[in-house]
């Protein structure tokens, strides 16, 4: 097995000094609580979707957009997303849009 040391190097950045688990991930709404596989995967997929597609608008348009309103930018497009997605779910799946809509 690995020796104390080797263990320490590979698990200290994901557990202990790992700045998104201990900051990020306790205010992210990614922290919903699903109690069924159908439910959880839809919520993954969708989540999944939003930060991709919003990371590569986002990159696309970084360099053209001012630097004192990339934050709103930014926001406006990850909420432009995340509607489409839930009015997606709405439209094909109701039953779980209404168990992941708050």
């Amino acid at each position: 097995m690995m020796d104390k040391e080797t263990k320490k190097i590979i698990l200290d950045p994901l557990v202990d000094n790992n700045p998104i688990g201990l900051q990020v991930l306790g205010v992210c709404s990614a922290l919903a609580v699903t109690t069924n596989l159908g439910t959880a995967l839809v919520m993954s997929l969708a989540l999944t979707s939003v930060v991709a597609f919003s990371n590569l608008s986002i990159s696309m348009i970084r360099n053209h957009i001012p630097s004192a309103i990339r934050i709103i930018v930014q926001m406006t497009i990850i909420a432009s997303l995340v509607i489409v997605v839930d009015q997606v779910l709405k439209a094909y799946v109701y039953d779980l849009s209404k168990q992941l809509s708050v």
